[in-house]
């Protein structure tokens, strides 16, 4: 089936002109973004890939229980690799060595003590780190921008209000302030922020299109990297793969038949997406294989009782449902979780200074409006596709959106904002179909008034 979401070559060259803007005000904010502990943290764990790719000491890093904790096999446990790896190309191509590479962060220290003892990144190092997450958030930005047009090229039967749709999702989400400051530090979000879209993307693609071999090779590709980004992404995977599989099983003819076929495509998706996992995952690579998947389950479920006890966590459905509510729609980012951290030196004037740059994005206090305004056209867009028979990719889209919210409400046990950013990919996308919407409204409004006159 021919991509209806091919447009003459001026349709491309505003896509870059509109993306290579986008990027530029991503990157110059790259310095200025308020410093967290946590990127000190991240930094030093990259160390891996001078131990694994530079001087092939695999053994070094993979698993021996028990999992202690505060130290580096348990930050490998908890976290991802795709960050590590990518930060170690960065650091590596711009002729930094393992020795120049800062200590892990100590929490309940301040500045000035990390500073001193070696736990601080150098100016230049931190900055090279960041630009590797700050070119993920870029990326991520064009896949927001291709899947919001895939769907609105189902829905809308007007070739501009089509492209406009993917437009004004890449504006809205390279925009947020929220994704600005978490994408550009040295942490995992950038990467995470890049997977999920990705995921989304390939996803999305393969609904009207004729079914593949190598499409589902591409979908496992994508998930598997998008687990070793961050292992949270799983959520979106198992949301995208059930639109998936719910859109191919209403479209079959013969369901009886087409089951069997199903079943096999999905587990090729699914075990392509395990090999890439493993592959980028040399923790696994021991005895213990069978062991991981609980162990990682159970350390995680102890950092977040940890974080709750430290930092205090939900009390009940309504403080759950504000914490969703703030991170889902809040304009105003959460420079950081620990009270503590705005009493350090330098930190109110990094924020400060980072606010009046004109780079943090858009806070003003209408955005929420907006954007609650532009969800609510978005839901009606896709009801629109739904009324008009094109429901198979409005179908997938609704399934990702609305699950990954029941999901972060059911999951998330404390108001740390980071928690929510998934949420933010097909957000973005659903506020794109609204505006979309709302162009198709006025637009068929004006034909109205010029028929009647």
């Amino acid at each position: 089936m021919k991509d209806k979401t091919i447009r003459p070559k001026w349709i491309v060259l505003l896509d870059t002109l509109l993306l290579a803007l986008l990027a530029c005000y991503v990157l110059a904010g790259v310095k200025k973004v308020p410093f967290h502990g946590d990127e000190s943290t991240i930094i030093w764990m990259s160390a891996d890939y001078d131990t694994v790719v530079l001087k092939g000491d695999i053994s070094a890093v993979t698993y021996s229980p028990p999992p202690r904790r505060t130290t580096e096999q348990h930050l490998r446990i908890l976290n991802g690799t795709w960050t590590r790896w990518t930060m170690g190309v960065a650091w590596s191509a711009a002729a930094f060595h393992r020795t120049d590479l800062n200590d892990q962060w100590v929490w309940g220290l301040d500045t000035e003590w990390n500073r001193d003892n070696g736990h601080l990144p150098s100016g230049r190092l931190l900055n090279v780190t960041r630009l590797s997450s700050a070119l993920f958030l870029i990326f991520s930005m064009a896949l927001v921008l291709r899947m919001t047009r895939l769907v609105a090229s189902q829905v809308f039967t007007h070739p501009l209000i089509a492209t406009s749709a993917g437009w004004l999702s890449a504006i809205l989400y390279a925009l947020n302030p929220v994704i600005l400051m978490n994408g550009r530090r040295a942490m995992f979000e950038g990467a995470m922020l890049f997977s999920l879209a990705l995921v989304g993307w390939t996803v999305l693609r393969l609904v009207n299109r004729q079914d593949s071999f190598k499409s589902y090779l591409l979908v496992g590709v994508a998930a598997g990297i998008a687990l070793t980004a961050k292992h949270s992404t799983a959520f979106t995977i198992a949301l995208l793969f059930l639109g998936l599989l719910v859109v191919k099983w209403q479209k079959s003819h013969n369901k009886s038949k087409q089951i069997y076929w199903l079943i096999f495509k999905f587990g090729l998706a699914g075990m392509t997406a395990l090999i890439v996992f493993l592959a980028l995952t040399p923790l696994w690579w021991s005895s213990h294989f069978l062991e991981m998947p609980g162990v990682v389950l159970d350390e995680r479920q102890k950092l977040l009782d940890e974080q709750v006890a430290l930092f205090g966590g939900y009390h009940g459905w309504v403080e759950r449902l504000e914490g969703l509510w703030e991170g889902t729609f809040g304009v105003e980012p959460q420079y950081y979780e620990a009270d503590y951290w705005g009493d350090y030196t330098g930190v109110a004037d990094e924020i400060d200074e980072y606010e009046n740059s004109y780079l943090a994005g858009i806070t003003s206090l209408g955005m929420v409006e907006i954007r609650i305004f532009l969800v609510v056209a978005g839901l009606g867009a896709i009801g629109l596709g739904w009324r008009r028979g094109q429901k198979n990719i409005a179908i997938v889209l609704a399934i990702w959106m609305i699950g990954i919210v029941v999901i972060s409400l059911l999951t998330i046990p404390l108001d740390w904002q980071r928690y929510y950013l998934p949420i933010q990919t097909p957000l973005s996308a659903v506020m794109g179909l609204g505006g979309a919407m709302l162009m198709q409204v006025i637009l068929s409004r004006g034909q109205l008034k010029h028929g009647m006159v």
